[in-house]
């Protein structure tokens, strides 16, 4: 349901003003009468990322999934019907990619962003419930293992930290940081006494005694090198051996730790996550590589095409599992699993039948990764997570979504749009006049071409975020953040050819999260740090710096806002200067002379920057509250306080705001 609701505050004290180069503490700005109209959400889809096969409410096997949404539910699918049997909420919690069920039945999941654990005991009329935090210090719990016992083993964030819960006592125990200045346990599994838990950004597996609590590391596989850069990303264990897949949840290395032996099996390419199954029928596991589901025998190390392919980008598993379906078209064990948009696979190994079927597991609303108007008054979102993009009509709130990758940035230039894509930091050249059809995540019917096409792949170079992009003249720039390291990249792609020039590092181990154009030079701001704050900033300052696209060449490099950490936002005004919103402040910074000129402090860091160019004015969000500040005098107003993260102004001067997956509409009076 769509709402509309008027703020405005009458007889306040006029707005404040800023001068030249001197900064200003404003008191509390003016409120200017505005109306804030509730858009709707833009992006709903299914994501399932955590999976699990076990007993369902009625005693028999079903997949049980974690279905991302405001809240989150845990899903229970019925193999065999490929419809849910239950559909409960998470409250709290916006997904999981740990869920595991222990050998009495009960279902657990342990949330991203909240850290929480969360408990469905066997039944059919069972409730979720929500047992808190393990560990208070740690908001993601990444992964889960459950022992023989039923005993319950976590590996989190920010601490990268392991714990242990005993479901009988409700008692936690911490295990502590696995490795010191490490902050991300991604992977964890349990095998005969043993925990393993793996980490990011870096190789380690590390083995840690469940009673006496003494870790080890395991030597890294030789494949690896230093294993720099290279998240240890799933971990299962079962007959001796710990497998351990090396890389992303799309694409890495796969082999097992002979935990008898004391060492590793060759590594093998190409596997995509979650998880390997089981042994089945004659000792074989199963897993996905080179998109087709494939057969291994641990002691012979060959492997066996089960002839069942999958399609698109991302093909894997979220939760896989043997199955008895009591079907003589399946007859004996039947391998299951799920995919990330609700999709249920089966192979049987005795007949060698397979399939693959869409579930009716609902789409859930998305939240927001980005927030545009392009410079025709289009308006476009990109979502978080489970990606898509989605073009707004301004006026009604009607959209049309398409299942895309998570989509950081969206530069609308009329005939041409360009979408920044996570992960790998990916550029897209969209023509919003042919038809919509991605192979890597939603094709059109057959024959029809590609669009939007890939441009660039910057995966060979470790960035992974495209966050910021601008309108250069004759090139198009984007900048990106680095993955598992320190440093992002410039990237200049000529329209007339689509050829790419890539520049890094062009600030010292600083990401580049804001772009602009002015006299000829791309102006971009950084930030220290990288895409996941891992590894730790080496650099105090964020800079601004200025790059010329014709000469190939960086001009300047200089710091407008001392002792700030992250540029938030850039916009060139109508005689081209450049403003920059950092620290706290909103600075005009003049090219030329590459110095501030002007200067306004505001009520909070941080925020969202915008420009209307016919009223010159601007907009700030500081994400609690919209400002209005003019250009002539830096006189600044409230608008509006709404909380956002998200704020993008259209060329008739409507505001809009993304909060969580919904946006409104800011229409000032």
């Amino acid at each position: 349901m769509r709402m509309s609701r008027r703020a405005f505050v009458t007889g306040v004290t006029a707005g404040v003003t800023a001068g030249l180069v001197g900064s200003l503490r404003t008191s509390r700005p003016a409120w200017a009468a505005a109306t804030v109209d509730d858009l709707g959400i833009p992006l709903r889809d299914v994501l399932l990322i955590g999976g699990a096969v076990g007993p369902g409410p009625d005693g028999r096997p079903v997949l049980w999934s974690a279905v991302s949404g405001n809240p989150a539910h845990l899903a229970a699918i019925d193999p065999r019907t490929r419809r849910s049997v239950s559909y409960q909420p998470l409250d709290g919690a916006p997904g999981s990619y740990a869920v595991v069920v222990a050998p009495d039945g009960s279902v657990y999941v342990g949330a991203y962003s909240t850290g929480e654990l969360y408990r469905r005991r066997p039944g059919k009329d069972s409730p979720v419930e929500r047992l808190g935090r393990p560990l208070a210090s740690e908001t993601y719990i990444w992964r889960l293992a459950v022992d023989d016992d039923g005993i319950l083993y976590g590996g989190t964030y920010p601490g990268g930290r392991v714990f242990r819960y005993d479901p009988a006592t409700g008692h936690t125990r911490d295990y502590g940081t696995v490795l010191p200045g490490n902050m991300y346990v991604r992977s964890i599994a349990v095998l005969d006494g043993k925990i393993y838990a793996g980490t990011q950004p870096d190789t380690h597996v590390m083995e840690i005694d469940v009673v006496t609590g003494a870790m080890r590391e395991l030597p890294r596989p030789a494949e690896l090198g230093t294993g720099a850069g290279v998240t240890v990303y799933d971990l299962n264990a079962f007959d001796g051996r710990v497998w351990a897949r090396f890389g992303s949840a799309i694409n890495g290395l796969l082999g097992f730790w002979d935990v008898a032996a004391q060492r590793w099996s060759p590594l093998r390419d190409n596997v995509a996550g979650l998880d390997v199954s089981e042994p089945g029928p004659g000792g074989l596991v199963y897993y996905t590589r080179n998109a087709r589901l494939t057969a291994f025998n641990p002691e012979t190390g060959m492997e066996t095409g089960t002839g069942l392919t999958f399609a698109g980008r991302v093909v894997n598993n979220r939760g896989i599992g043997w199955v008895t379906l009591a079907d003589p078209a399946w007859p004996g064990r039947t391998l299951v699993g799920m995919l990330w948009r609700g999709e249920l696979f089966r192979y049987n190994p005795l007949t060698g039948r397979s399939d693959v079927t869409l579930t009716d597991v609902p789409g859930e609303p998305i939240p927001l990764a980005s927030l545009s108007v392009g410079v025709t008054g289009r308006l476009w979102a990109g979502g978080y997570l489970n990606g898509g993009v989605a073009q707004i009509d301004p006026d009604t709130g009607a959209t049309d979504f398409h299942r895309f990758a998570q989509t950081e940035s969206v530069l609308d230039l009329d005939d041409t749009v360009w979408l920044g894509a996570y992960p790998d930091a990916r550029f897209y050249r969209y023509d919003p006049s042919a038809a919509w059809s991605s192979t890597e995540y939603s094709p059109g019917p057959a024959g029809t071409p590609e669009n939007p096409v890939k441009v660039v792949d910057l995966k060979n170079l470790d960035q992974v975020r495209a966050r910021a992009s601008t309108d250069a003249a004759a090139w198009v720039a984007y900048g990106t953040l680095p993955n598992t390291t320190l440093g992002g990249a410039l990237v200049i792609v000529d329209k007339a050819t689509d050829v790419p020039r890539i520049h890094r590092p062009v600030v010292t181990d600083q990401s580049i999260v804001a772009l602009t154009y002015a006299d000829g030079l791309i102006i971009g701001g950084t930030s220290v740090y990288g895409g996941y704050s891992v590894p730790p900033p080496t650099q105090t300052e964020a800079v601004l710096f200025g790059f010329d696209p014709a000469a190939d060449a960086k001009v300047f490099e200089v710091v407008a806002v001392p002792g700030t950490r992250t540029v938030d936002g850039l916009v060139t005004d109508t005689d081209g200067a450049v403003w920059v919103l950092a620290g706290g402040e909103l600075s005009a910074f003049d090219v030329a002379s590459r110095s501030v000129t002007r200067r306004v402090s505001l009520p909070a860091s941080g925020g969202r920057l915008g420009y209307h160019r016919a009223g010159d004015t601007f907009y700030v969000h500081t994400g609690n509250e919209l400002l209005r500040i003019r250009r002539a005098d830096l006189a600044m107003t409230t608008v509006v306080r709404q909380p956002a993260q998200f704020l993008a102004v259209h060329p008739d001067g409507r505001v809009f705001l993304g909060d969580g997956p919904t946006v409104y509409r800011v229409t000032v009076e």
